[in-house]
């Protein structure tokens, strides 16, 4: 049985299976792509609703006919389709979005044993309208039978995806996010996971206004350098905007791109380089990172090191990146496509899926507490001690030494402790000096003439496997303020 990550953005949504051997793969929501554009186009008032890259171009043609509002406004009230449709609220939309959403799914993993929604910020804020839109959107999955098991902060499982293993603990984090009506920044605490302590939404610096300016500065220079106007011919005007949104997406990969527009008399050609592009978008740039050095001036830990993460959206745009890096703020990064729908499949892969939707898990953040056991029995949160990240080769010998500092260590034929602290009783200490109460941080086991990884109470495996360890596979172990790798090796005897 799989496990189904969504990510719901109103760009386009996207999903990660993460199958029971641990194999994963990217669906095809959108037909001949990943991604499924969130956007409806509304016919004639006997026909249903149209969904996806094919409402998208309609969108150009008939701007008053198509709706890309209705995830990021999920709401009871009405909608701006034109004529008798505008009694249409966001929700219906959103149903009906939702119910060819879940086809689509069906077809490409047939078996699903749970799914786990990564949505955006505002849907998971302190206030009524965002327990409306949760309320909402977990009503139309549980009635369409979807198997959700939790809900996580879009963001917060983008950054889970690529691991949090170089990430120091108390370091913040500004994840920033361009989506199609709105710019998200959110800011976390790495503390054995991800605290979210900010989020901001500025509705006036999304995708489509940006994706709009984008079109229309290249369609000026179009018009000078071919002497063609493409707004003659609608169906030559919606191919060009549709032209104009790919180049947006994909120059970053690229240094440069053409634009084709063709006619019965002839076919007109112009060359946008990296460079045009960031002149065109250097006003949104410049906003963009203003926006984000006022948060950082305002949730930054003083000296503290910052990093910051951008949306594959975000990085996108060119000159962003460039423009957060001159400003001297810290790491800058940018994240693949499916992080989003990727790291929550991993997040929530364990999780059981609950018997009512008043119960399914809703996630702001990361946790990672190790649970120990309390003195009447419960299980009570426990701030781990360390953390551990298994490294895998695929070779196929059994170790037999483990090496810590050049010095390598026999494994025997019972279980090998692992710690940290002045003690005898382990096998292995990392560091001895490290705190005055020895800590195991996990263990070693034969089992069937094959050694496995056991987790201590103390401890959290951030990746791993639960298949047999073999020579050639390491440990890289992270205590506060330091860090150690282990080796597994086999020696012939």
């Amino acid at each position: 049985m799989a496990t189904l990550g969504i990510e719901l953005s109103d760009v386009g949504v996207h999903g990660v299976v993460i199958e029971e051997d641990g194999s994963t793969r990217t669906i095809q929501l959108g037909g001949d792509s990943e991604r499924l554009p969130a956007y409806a186009f509304a016919g004639n008032e006997s026909e249903p609703l149209v969904f996806g890259a094919e409402a998208q171009e309609l969108g150009q043609v008939f701007p008053r006919r198509v709706n890309s509002s209705f995830i990021d406004e999920l709401s009871l009230q009405s909608t701006n389709f034109e004529g008798m449709r505008s009694r249409m609220a966001y929700s219906q939309i959103a149903y009906k979005f939702l119910s060819e959403l879940v086809d689509r799914a069906s077809k490409e993993v047939p078996s699903i044993e749970r799914v786990v929604l990564a949505v955006p910020g505002h849907y998971l804020e302190s206030n009524e309208h965002s327990e409306q839109r949760i309320g909402i959107l977990l009503g139309i999955l549980n009635d369409l039978n979807l198997p959700v098991a939790g809900v996580v902060d879009m963001a917060a499982a983008s950054l889970y995806s690529e691991g949090l293993w170089g990430v120091a603990e108390g370091e913040r984090l500004f994840h920033l996010d361009l989506l199609l009506h709105a710019t998200h920044i959110t800011v976390f605490n790495k503390r054995y996971g991800l605290e979210r302590v900010y989020f901001s939404r500025q509705p006036q610096s999304g995708f489509h206004a940006m994706q709009e300016r984008f079109s229309n500065a290249l369609a000026n220079r179009f018009l000078k350098q071919t002497s063609f106007d493409i707004t003659e011919d609608r169906k030559i005007e919606q191919a060009f905007h549709a032209q104009t949104r790919e180049m947006l997406f994909h120059l970053g990969k690229v240094s440069e791109a053409s634009l084709e527009v063709s006619t019965k008399e002839k076919s007109r050609q112009m060359t946008v380089t990296r460079d045009l592009a960031a002149i065109d978008l250097a006003p949104y740039v410049k906003a963009l990172t203003q926006m984000l050095l006022r948060t950082i001036n305002d949730f930054g830990d003083g000296e503290g090191p910052v990093q910051v993460i951008l949306s594959e959206r975000a990085a996108a745009i060119q000159g962003l990146k460039e423009s957060i890096v001159a400003q001297g703020v810290g790491v800058v990064k940018h994240l693949p496509a499916e992080s989003s729908a990727f790291g929550a499949a991993n997040l929530g892969k364990t999780w059981e899926r609950p018997e009512s939707i008043e119960d399914i898990r809703v996630e702001t953040g990361i946790n990672l507490e190790v649970p120990q056991e309390g003195e009447d029995g419960s299980m009570l949160p426990r701030v781990p001690a360390g953390a551990i990240r298994l490294v895998k080769q695929g070779k196929s010998l059994n170790p037999t030494h483990i090496v810590c500092d050049g010095l390598a260590y026999e494994l025997g034929t019972g279980d090998f402790l692992i710690g940290f602290g002045d003690s005898e009783d382990f096998d292995l200490v990392v560091e001895r000096d490290l705190t005055p109460t020895p800590t195991e941080l996990f263990r070693l086991q034969l089992t069937d003439e094959k050694w496995v990884l056991a987790e201590s109470k103390s401890t959290i495996i951030e990746s791993g496997s639960s298949t047999s360890l073999r020579a050639g596979d390491s440990f890289e172990v992270a205590l506060p303020g330091r860090r150690k790798q282990l080796l597994l090796i086999h020696c012939i005897q």
